[in-house]
C-alpha cells in the first residue's frame, strides 16, 4: 500500500516556497505579522504575480467569471493525472479515510476542513459540489415546498441561481416573487427596507447573492438574515462571488444555508463548489444525486458529496488552491483586492462621462467595479481595452458596461493604465 508521503512525493507536492513569493530573505511565515505585507508593497505583490502562469503581456481583470490559477494548482493537478495513468494500481481502496483516492466514495474532510477554516463553520455541514449552480439546485430541490409558497429573490440574480426555484415554481406552484434592486444602491439601508417590505406570511425562502455578480455590491447579509429570521423565512445566499474575495463569517452572517465557488476568487480550477446548510436543516434535506451514503446523517455533508466518480485531479487543484490562498494569508488577499478596488473607483470618479453602477457606499464595495463611458457599449468598451492594451475586463450588458474585477495578481499599474485609457476614451 502506497503511504501518503511516497504520493505527495510522486506528485511534487511539497509545500509552498514562501520566500519564492517574495525574491528577498523575508520570513516565510507570512502570517506571523498581521502588518506584513503591506497592501501596497510591490515586491511581495509582484512576486504573488509570478506565481501565476498569466501571460506577462495580458492583463486579466475578469475574475468574476473564472479566476486565473496559481501555477502550484496546475501543476498539482498535471501530476495527479500523470500519476493515475502510470499508477492507478498502487492505491488503497477501502480507506475512507484516505487523503487521496481512486473512487468517488471519500468523505473529503482533508478538504472540507480547509473550507470550513475558510468559512467559520462546521465542516460536518459542508458539501462539496461541481458548482455554485449544483449547489443551489440541491438545496431548491431538497426542501418540501408546497403551492403557494414564496420565494423572494431580486432582478439582479445569476442564472444558476434562480433558475432551480423556477422549477420549484413550474413543478409545484410556489411562486418566485422577484424584488427590484437598484443600479446602483445608494446604502445598505436601502436594500434592507425594500426586502423586508416586500416579506409576506407565505413567504417561505428568501434568495439573495451576498455579492451581486452584476454589479459588485456587497449585501449586507447579518442584517438582512436577521430580519428574515424573525418571520420564520429561510435565507439561502449565492456566494459565488465571495469566496476568496471578502472576508466570509457564517457563524456571524447565521444564513440558513450558503453555496459559493472556489474557480473565481480562490483560483482553483472548474468543477469545484461547496454548499453549507445548518444542521437543523440539513437533515430534513432530500439529496437530489443519491449514492451510498445518501441517507447517512453522522456526516450530513458527506451525503451530499457523495455522488459517484469524479474528477480527482481537479479536487487535487482545489487542495492546492486552497493552500496557496491559506499561505498567501486570506486577510491580506481580502484587503489587497479591495485596495485596488478602490483605486480604480476613486481614478473613475474623478473621469467626467464615466457612470459607475457599484454602491455608491463604497464599504459595500471590494473587488468587482461595473461601470461605463457615455456614447459606449459595454462590448465596445470591453473590446477597446483589448485592442489598446490586452486588458481584458468583461462586457456587463451594453446598457452597464463593464465589470471590472481586481485580484491579488494584478498590480497598482495596471489599475493606473486601465484609468489613463478610460480617460483617453471619455475626452
Amino acid at each position: 500500500m502506497i503511504s501518503r508521503r511516497k504520493v505527495l512525493k510522486s506528485l511534487g507536492l511539497t509545500a509552498l516556497s514562501l520566500p519564492s513569493l517574495t525574491g528577498n530573505s523575508i520570513a516565510s511565515d507570512l502570517s506571523a505579522s498581521p502588518s506584513f505585507p503591506a497592501v501596497d508593497d510591490p515586491t511581495f505583490w509582484k512576486g504573488v504575480r509570478n506565481q501565476y502562469m498569466l501571460s506577462k503581456d495580458q492583463v486579466f481583470f475578469n475574475t468574476g467569471t473564472v479566476g486565473a490559477m496559481p501555477r502550484v494548482v496546475a501543476e498539482r493537478m498535471n501530476h495527479h493525472v500523470n500519476y493515475m495513468a502510470s499508477n492507478v494500481a498502487d492505491w488503497a481502496y477501502k480507506d475512507d479515510n484516505a487523503e487521496r483516492f481512486i473512487a468517488g466514495y471519500q468523505h473529503l474532510l482533508f478538504i472540507r476542513n480547509k473550507v470550513a477554516k475558510l468559512l467559520n463553520c462546521d465542516a460536518k455541514y459542508i458539501a462539496l459540489t461541481d458548482n455554485t449552480t449544483n449547489a443551489m439546485s440541491y438545496i431548491a430541490q431538497g426542501m418540501e415546498l408546497k403551492a403557494g409558497d414564496e420565494i423572494i429573490t431580486s432582478n439582479q440574480e445569476h442564472g444558476g441561481g434562480i433558475s432551480s426555484w423556477k422549477v420549484r415554481e413550474k413543478r409545484d406552484g410556489a411562486v418566485v416573487k422577484m424584488l427590484e434592486i437598484p443600479k446602483p444602491i445608494q446604502s445598505k439601508e436601502e436594500v434592507i427596507d425594500i426586502i423586508v417590505k416586500a416579506f409576506t406570511p407565505k413567504t417561505r425562502v428568501l434568495m439573495l447573492s451576498h455579492i451581486i455578480s452584476g454589479s459588485g455590491a456587497i449585501l449586507p447579509a447579518r442584517e438582512i438574515c436577521a430580519e428574515a429570521k424573525k418571520r420564520g423565512i429561510f435565507t439561502v445566499l449565492d456566494g459565488a462571488q465571495t469566496t476568496g474575495h471578502i472576508k466570509l463569517d457564517l457563524t456571524d452572517i447565521d444564513c440558513d444555508a450558503y453555496v459559493g465557488c472556489f474557480h473565481k476568487w480562490i483560483g482553483a480550477p472548474a468543477g469545484t463548489g461547496y454548499m453549507y446548510v445548518k444542521p437543523e436543516y440539513i437533515k430534513d434535506l432530500w439529496t437530489t444525486v443519491a449514492s451510498y451514503r445518501w441517507d447517512n446523517h453522522e456526516d450530513e455533508g458527506f451525503r451530499f458529496t457523495q455522488r459517484g466518480t469524479g474528477n480527482f485531479s481537479v479536487l487535487e487543484g482545489l487542495d492546492a488552491a486552497l493552500d496557496f490562498y491559506f499561505q498567501i494569508g486570506p486577510d491580506k488577499a481580502f484587503e489587497r483586492i479591495k485596495f485596488l478596488g478602490d483605486r480604480l473607483r476613486e481614478g473613475l470618479r474623478m473621469i467626467n462621462k464615466v457612470k459607475i453602477y457599484s454602491p455608491v457606499d463604497n464599504a459595500m464595495c471590494a473587488g468587482i467595479t461595473v461601470y461605463n463611458i457615455d456614447g459606449f457599449t459595454g462590448t465596445r468598451l470591453q473590446d477597446t481595452f483589448w485592442e489598446k492594451a490586452k486588458m481584458r475586463p468583461r462586457a456587463s450588458g451594453d446598457v452597464f458596461g463593464v465589470r471590472h474585477c481586481t485580484h491579488i495578481f494584478n498590480s497598482v499599474e495596471e489599475i493606473d493604465k486601465a484609468l489613463s485609457i478610460i480617460k483617453q476614451l471619455a475626452s
